[in-house]
């Protein structure tokens, strides 16, 4: 099992006017192999992108009539990514995983992504630590 490290940085920024106070800007990095891969946010998302990416995997935009989707594409095998609000639902030819994006347990996002890196993306599973 690889070692992965969460950080956090936070950054204080001026509003920019009077009335604007000071706003807290959040920003994570996720750390393999002291490779740095910066996150968007810390969502199920954003981690599963970085992890597959950083594993070979592209991310490709697919629009369709009904449903637009990400695929995740190594070789011949992808893994499909359909995002509706904060629902996410990835699935494979014979896997299917549906999840909320946002999950404010740490424990249990890692769990998640996890579970969907490992079976979907068929990627060793990482210890994630913050």
């Amino acid at each position: 099992m690889k070692k992965a490290t969460i950080t956090k940085t936070v950054d204080l920024l001026d509003g920019g006017c009077n009335v604007c106070g000071i706003i807290e800007n959040e920003n994570y990095t996720l750390i393999i192999d002291e490779k740095s891969i910066l996150l968007d946010e810390l969502t199920v998302n954003s981690l599963v992108t970085a992890i597959a990416l950083n594993n070979g995997y592209k991310r490709e935009y697919e629009i369709d009539v009904l449903d637009d989707y990400t695929l995740y594409k190594k070789e011949d095998y992808q893994v499909r990514m359909k995002e509706e609000y904060d629902f996410l639902t990835y699935a494979n030819e014979t896997i299917k995983i549906e999840t909320k994006d946002q999950i404010l347990d740490k424990k249990e996002l890692i769990t998640k992504v996890n579970e969907i890196t490992t079976r979907l993306f068929g990627i060793e599973e990482l210890m994630l630590c913050f």
